[in-house]
């Protein structure tokens, strides 16, 4: 005997347990390290479905463009991971010469200018699902789920007709394969979300400033609900950026004065909750609350969605990520992540 010793086995990782290989894909909130996963071998592969993806913080697309306007002249998207903090540059030839509108769950909205062509991009797997025209001017989406075709769920966008004088709201049937248009004249770009069935359509460019719940079966409206009361109500409508936002089950309106996204200064959000089950004589109403338990709001120029801070570890409740626009020294328009935490 020469006394060495053996060296020590290199584990077989393709080996774990289905069932391990399960948990620990749950629990990988960032899209870029769940690809890495499932890159490593087949067993691993099969244990991470892609239509089993654990709960996923936003990316961010990169803006380049005039103002929002997201235009892709090339064969790739950048995207910021808020998880990691990393840049990711990834090849997407099919979006190229197209606007990209978001947010969309698994998919960017694609919109072809010349053509009016509305399309869904899923910038990972490289799926596109071609939609029917649509004669809008920039249109953007209100809800987009995670597998439209599959599911069966409405594709909605909101836009202007290509005059500039009427609004719409446009949903796209995956039964019927085409728009169905309602005309909202008062619509504006802002204000509009999707939850079970209905669509919460916010009128800004009108004294009124009431918001309709409208049945995307029927397309009828089923309720209008006043504006919060003056004394909760602290934004002139024309001065301030509103949304509407679904937010653990509750529809939220959020409201933002315009100068403070202009501005490095601090921002104030005033947030009421839609009660559908009270109020005057029991019609809806809305109600001023001043926090949002453990969700997190995400909003953009034109929508928000929100999370529950529970599904990712380091992460507060009751805070907002939004973006401001500034000018730099050099008169360069830079676009601002931001996050707001109350208490």
């Amino acid at each position: 005997m020469d006394g060495s010793r053996p060296l020590p086995r290199t584990p077989d990782w393709s080996m774990l347990p289905p069932e391990l290989l399960q948990t620990i894909a749950r629990k990988l909130p960032d899209i870029s390290d769940f690809v890495k996963f499932r890159a490593v071998c087949t067993t691993w592969r099969s244990s991470a479905r892609v239509s089993d993806l654990p709960p996923q913080l936003p990316w961010f697309v990169e803006v380049k463009g005039a103002g929002y306007i997201i235009e892709n002249f090339t064969s790739n998207i950048r995207f910021y991971s808020l998880f990691s903090g990393k840049i990711h540059t990834i090849p997407s030839p099919n979006s190229s010469g197209n606007w990209l509108r978001g947010p969309a769950h698994d998919y960017i909205v694609l919109y072809n200018k010349a053509s009016r062509q509305i399309s869904l991009l899923n910038p990972l797997t490289g799926r596109k699902l071609g939609l029917s025209c649509l004669d809008f001017v920039m249109p953007h989406p209100v809800w987009v789920g995670s597998d439209p075709i599959e599911s069966g769920e409405p594709v909605v966008l909101c836009g202007k007709s290509a005059d500039f004088e009427t609004g719409f709201l446009a949903l796209y049937q995956p039964a019927e394969r085409e728009w169905v248009l309602i005309e909202e004249p008062c619509l504006c770009s802002l204000g509009c979300c999707y939850f079970n069935g209905m669509l919460y359509v916010k009128e800004m460019v009108t004294e009124t400033g009431d918001t309709k719940v409208i049945n995307t079966v029927t397309r009828k409206v089923v309720h209008v609900v006043p504006p919060p009361r003056e004394d909760d109500y602290e934004c002139d409508a024309i001065m301030c950026r509103m949304y509407l936002v679904q937010s653990g089950g509750d529809i939220l309106q959020v409201v933002l004065h315009y100068s403070e996204l202009l501005e490095m200064a601090d921002c104030h959000f005033h947030i009421h909750r839609l009660d559908l089950r009270s109020g005057n004589g029991g019609k809806p109403r809305w109600v001023k609350i001043s926090s949002i338990g453990d969700q997190i709001l995400f909003l953009d120029q034109y929508n928000g969605f929100s999370l529950s801070c529970t599904d990712f570890s380091g992460f507060r409740g009751n805070s907002i990520y939004f973006i401001k626009r500034h000018r730099d020294i050099h008169d360069q328009s830079l676009s601002l992540l931001c996050s707001f935490w109350a208490g």
